[in-house]
Formats: C-alpha cells, structure tokens, sequence
C-alpha cells in the first residue's frame, strides 16, 4: 500500500483536528503544512512532528512531494485554493463551505472535474456515529415516510477567529458557519431536495462585534417528498453547542442529540476545578470555535473525532483517493449546500418565500 501525503493548509482548530485523525491512519503521512504566520507553521509543524513548513501556500499546492490538499483556510480563500489544487492535477479536501457565493463555488466543481481530480468536501455530520444510525433506520422504513424535520444549531459564537466575524472574509455569519450543516445534513437523511425555504434573521447578542454578520437564522423548508423542515442557527446561545435532530414520520420518531447527551457525561463544576475545555482541549476554551460552558452543569467531551464524525469522515476521504471512488461527501453536494444557504439569505432579505433551484 503507496502512502498518501497530504499538506494541510491551515493551522486552526480544524487542522488540527484533521491532523489528529490523520495521525490514526497508517495510510497517511502528513507532509507539510502552511499558514501566513511562519511562526504558526513551525510551532504547528513542531507539534506534529513535520519535516516542512511554508508560509506560502501555493508552494504546497506546487509540492510534488504532496498528493492530497486538505484545505482548512478562512472561509474567502477556500476556492482560490481548491482551484490551484485542481488545476496541479490534485485531489484535495475542502472545509464547509465550499466557497463564499454559488458562482465560485461552481468554479471549484468545474475545475475539479475539468481536471480530472477528486475533491472532497468536508461535512463531518455524515459521518458522525448518530446521523449515520439515524440515515439506515430511515431508508430501512423504521419511521414510514419522513413528514417533519427540525435541527437546532446553537451556540455562543465563534471565539477562536475575528475573521469569522466579518462578512465579507466569512460569506456570512451563523447561517454560514453553523446552519450550513443541518441543510446539508437534512437533504442526505430524508433522500429528498428542499425546493423553497423562508426565513428570518437578526443579530440578537453580537451587534457590537458582528462586522455585518448576522447571528441568529431562523428558516422553514419545504422538500419535494413533500416533508416540511424548521432550521434553527445561532451564535447568541450561551452553554456550548447545542445541535439536536427531530424527525417525525408517518410511523415513527428519531430524536438526536449530538452535543449534550451522545457522550453520556454528565459534571457539575463551581467554577474552581478544571472545565471541560481544559480537560479536553489542551489550549483550553479560547482555541475552540465555540466556548463549552466554564462553570455549572457541563458536557465532557468523549473520543471527540468520533462523535463528531471527523475520523469516519477523513478515512473515507482517503479510501476514496486510493480507491479511485466517489466520495459520499462530494464537492456537488457542498455546492449544493451553499445553494440553500444563498436562498435563506435571499428569503430573509425579501421577506418571502425563495425556490430553490438545482
């Protein structure tokens, strides 16, 4: 078996995570990896024992040595680097989402399949252990046709990056950033298309900071199963995430819960012992997308890549490149996905209801 080398760009929070689960495969070697700030990259490169580090990134693309891309940028600069991937004829891994508008988002696909390479987008709740469960019990029929869906996405905003603050960097605020994965996730589960959706959205909490960025969505979907959909995102929540699932069949119910109760954990801290953050995430809370509650009742995170789908999700991604398959997460389905958030926007700016195309 070749080892697949992958440069990662992006010293986050998701490279780190990428770079943790790929640490579990013997498939995959990290190579290099690149951010602007050079003292990032080594300090980065240091912690996982990397030969290479650049702070230009187009000198990763342009690596021989790298085979897969695995982009973990700020939102504004996931097509400009997919593309260059694509066009150096390499497979590459693209975080949510997938562009900041549709016709850029297109170009990714475009120059993906006019180059004749895979790119890989990278919507973990596929993969996630509940939403998987959740998808068999579905097709198997367990609650006859899927009448009403409802997805909670909640936090308190992200605490680890001011560019997911400014619109123009981010392509929006919480719809962006945290509902984007409950369309994508809501159109996989039910097999179905939304084909219109109305909306509403405010910033309730965040106005002081919010660079234009809205931070709470509200929105309602209508499928051509003729299923009916509520989503709700927010960044104004306090307590740490809360993303929950309910669908309603015509002979069933599925009720998920992918943040407070998956890990069966349940701690209670008056503030003077350690926190979940410290205990789960050696930066602590600052270093996480969203701050977990510091005091009180609290969720402790266990075997987090899992829960989360992460791990599921990258050993696809490389199963796929070394089998030559289509990924069950594709760059279509993240295009499609910036789709549906464009038409809530649309809808909240018009204040009516907005069909989706295909």
């Amino acid at each position: 078996m070749n080892t697949v080398r992958v440069g990662i760009i992006g010293t986050g929070f998701m490279a780190a995570a990428h770079a943790a689960c790929f640490g579990e495969d013997p498939r995959v070697e990290i190579v290099c990896v690149s951010s602007r700030r050079e003292q990032s990259c080594r300090r980065f490169a240091a912690r996982y024992g990397l030969g290479a580090y650049t702070a230009d990134w187009k000198e990763l693309v342009a690596d021989e040595g790298v085979d897969l891309v695995d982009i973990t940028a700020p939102n504004y600069l996931h097509a400009e680097m997919a593309v260059a991937a694509a066009e150096r004829g390499k497979a590459f891994i693209v975080e949510k989402p997938l562009a900041l508008t549709v016709d850029s988002g297109r170009r990714v696909c475009e120059a993906a399949e006019g180059n004749g390479v895979t790119g890989f987008y990278a919507e973990n709740r596929l993969f996630a252990p509940i939403f998987a469960r959740a998808k068999e019990m579905i097709d198997a029929g367990r609650i006859g046709d899927p009448l009403i869906l409802r997805i909670n996405e909640l936090g308190s905003g992200p605490t680890h990056s001011d560019w997911f603050w400014d619109k123009s960097k981010a392509g929006g605020g919480a719809l962006i950033d945290m509902g984007i994965h409950g369309l994508c996730l809501s159109e996989w589960l039910l097999a179905a298309e939304i084909v219109s959706v109305q909306a509403v959205s405010d910033t309730l909490k965040w106005s002081d900071r919010s660079g234009s960025a809205e931070d709470t969505v509200m929105s309602l979907a209508r499928f051509d199963s003729g299923a009916l959909g509520q989503f709700i995102c927010s960044w104004a929540v306090e307590g740490g995430l809360d993303i929950r699932v309910e669908l309603f069949g015509s002979e069933g119910t599925i009720y998920l819960d992918q943040a407070r109760s998956v890990n069966g954990v349940f701690a209670y801290s008056s503030g003077t012992a350690k926190t979940q953050a410290a205990d789960s995430e050696s930066e602590g809370a600052a270093a996480r997308p969203h701050a977990a509650s510091e005091t009180g009742w609290f969720y402790p995170l266990v075997d987090e890549w899992n829960v989360r789908g992460h791990r599921r999700e990258l050993r696809h991604f490389i199963d796929c490149f070394i089998d030559k398959t289509e990924p069950i997460s594709s760059l279509r389905r993240g295009l499609r996905a910036l789709k549906l958030v464009h038409a809530i926007y649309e809808s909240a700016d018009k204040r009516a209801e907005v069909p989706v195309h295909r």
